[in-house]
């Protein structure tokens, strides 16, 4: 008496991979588009320029060392980048 093995049901893999497989293509198309756009490295440079503006406003400038933004430039550097990219930094 040979016994047959019981087939592994097929559909169970394609119900779980499926989506799996969706998920990870999604992920890497984001990850590609982000990647490969051209404003995003002069949108991270113009929020760090606006994070450092802040940062010293609040500490103040360094002894001994003129401040290196003014007054009011803080905001205005908000506007511009708001204006210019139509996001909030």
């Amino acid at each position: 008496m040979t016994e047959k093995a019981t087939p592994k049901p097929k559909l169970v893999r394609w119900i779980i991979g499926t989506p799996i497989a969706l998920f990870a293509l999604l992920m890497l198309g984001s990850q590609l588009m982000f990647y490969f756009s051209p404003n995003k490295e002069a949108q991270w440079l113009d929020r760090e320029t606006i994070r450092l503006c802040w940062k010293e406003r609040e500490k103040g400038p360094k002894e001994n060392t003129p401040a290196q933004f003014k007054e009011g430039q803080c905001e205005q550097l908000e506007f511009d980048f708001k204006a210019k990219w139509n996001v909030n930094p």
